[in-house]
């Protein structure tokens, strides 16, 4: 009886906390559980089976669901490749969406697939990895003039790619791209068996905006993002609220249409057009107090991480995949260590390429990045952490501030310590996910956190060290 009065009045806090924060974000495990018990009317048919790499491929293709919304008359395709030992129950899961594919039909998931097991890309999976590569082609021929409403993942028809003019169109919403690659990722899963808690989705180019755009908007479903030099900032924008119909920061913001959002990996280079207005999305996702490793360097529109490295070495240095959807992480922000971001540009004389009536892409332009800049740099990229505990008394994470020589760095000092504002983000103990304060402890430092108006619970200006001290948060009753 004690044991059941100490659970309801656990329950009894959660609920009248949650009432008190209308802005919180939707809950995860309960937006999941309707993911997995979602009707799928989806039924792809095997269009062939090969051998990439060292992987076996199976190429897939289906017709529309009418509940996506849209246009008809398309099949779409997309491949699984199975992890290097073969197929396993329980493995993780890459969805990898592809670069624009030259604007030919079959260039998207084709090229895409061709390199499944390259090493040294974003969209390399570790070998024990599914890897669920999408189409975005359809029959969109930019020689014959063919276009459809899906190209961009959804964002534009446009060959050039979403701006701003875009955003009244895209604001707030599902498009039926967007539904068409969720439904596919839950079919694979199903199909598969793929472990729910490490479905990771990411994109170069083209497909690195649109893996922003609706990877952020499903933390139900993604554990983590990584976006690479990722093709303008609007679709993301408008998709997640960061923005008003005209462009503008939209000040005015809510949380309570998403789950809790997975960190966000961005790797962009500040020689490249297609990087213009991504302060943006920085901006706006550390305004929410998201998680976000922000990197850049001069370096263009480069996919390759080694090539990538000469610039900036802190590229793929943090391991995205160790994120997993039902574990606790921290969101820092305001940290003393970032650098200045190169964002806006000052971007003129732009040159484009035009052809059989289309506008195409900027292929020269006379730029300069923002006063105060360097050409490489990071936000958030020397810290680390690890959970220690998370239970229903609370959450014990370890914090720390990586070395030079963990992180295998020549351009970057890592600092003996920064101080940073840290936000907790995937709370699993059900008392402190609840309470609408805390208290905690972190080496010397200790107060109490209120959950702001959205939901948030920060931590102000921690002071972290190389030397790994554990961060304690208690519900305060």
């Amino acid at each position: 009886m004690k044991h059941l009065f100490a659970f309801m009045t656990t329950l009894a806090v959660i609920a009248s906390n949650a009432s008190a924060l209308p802005d919180a974000p939707r809950d995860a495990a309960r937006a999941q559980e309707q993911w997995e018990k979602k009707p799928l009317a989806l039924s792809p048919v095997v269009e062939k089976s090969e051998k990439v790499g060292r992987r076996a491929v199976t190429w897939y293709a289906h017709d529309p669901d009418p509940t996506w919304g849209g246009r008809f008359g398309f099949r779409d395709r997309f491949s699984v490749a199975a992890p290097v030992a073969g197929d396993r129950r329980g493995a993780p899961l890459l969805v990898v969406l592809h670069w624009r594919g030259a604007g030919w039909p079959g260039k998207g998931v084709d090229l895409q697939t061709s390199v499944v097991d390259e090493k040294n890309r974003v969209f390399s999976a570790p070998d024990d990895f599914y890897v669920l590569t999408l189409d975005d082609m359809r029959d969109y021929n930019v020689a014959l003039g063919r276009t459809h409403d899906e190209y961009w993942w959804g964002a534009t028809p446009d060959y050039a790619g979403p701006t701003a003019a875009d955003v009244p169109r895209l604001m707030k919403r599902e498009t039926s791209c967007e539904r068409r690659v969720l439904d596919c990722v839950e079919w694979t899963v199903r199909k598969l068996g793929c472990d729910r808690n490490r479905v990771y989705i990411c994109g170069n180019s083209m497909g690195g905006q649109a893996a922003e755009a609706i990877g952020l908007a499903h933390g139900e479903v993604f554990a983590a993002v990584n976006a690479n030099v990722p093709a303008t900032c609007w679709f993301a924008a408008a998709r997640l609220g960061f923005v008003k119909p005209d462009g503008t920061d939209d000040e005015e913001w809510s949380v309570s249409r998403y789950a809790e959002p997975p960190p966000l990996v961005d790797w962009s280079g500040v020689d490249d057009t297609w990087s213009r207005d991504r302060e943006v999305v920085y901006r706006n996702v550390a305004k929410r107090k998201w998680a976000m490793i922000g990197l850049w360097g001069d370096y263009g529109h480069c996919g390759d991480v080694l090539a990538a490295r000469e610039k900036n070495d802190l590229v793929e240095k943090f391991d995205w995949f160790s994120v997993r959807r039902n574990e606790a992480y921290p969101a820092f922000t305001g940290a003393d260590c970032d650098d200045v971001l190169p964002w806006p540009f000052s971007v003129w004389k732009p040159e484009r390429a035009w052809f059989g009536g289309w506008k195409g892409d900027i292929k020269s332009a006379e730029m300069k990045i923002a006063e105060g800049a360097k050409a490489s740099g990071q936000v958030n990229a020397f810290f680390r952490w690890r959970v220690v505990s998370d239970t229903d008394e609370g959450l014990s994470m370890e914090l720390r501030v990586a070395s030079a020589a963990e992180l295998a760095t020549r351009h970057f000092a890592p600092p003996e310590y920064a101080i940073a504002d840290v936000t907790l983000r995937r709370v699993q103990s059900p008392r402190l996910r609840g309470a609408a304060k805390a208290s905690w402890s972190f080496g010397g430092q200790r107060g109490e956190a209120a959950r702001d108006e959205h939901g948030a619970l920060t931590i102000p200006r921690l002071r972290i060290a190389r030397t790994p001290a554990v961060l304690t948060v208690l519900p305060s009753e």
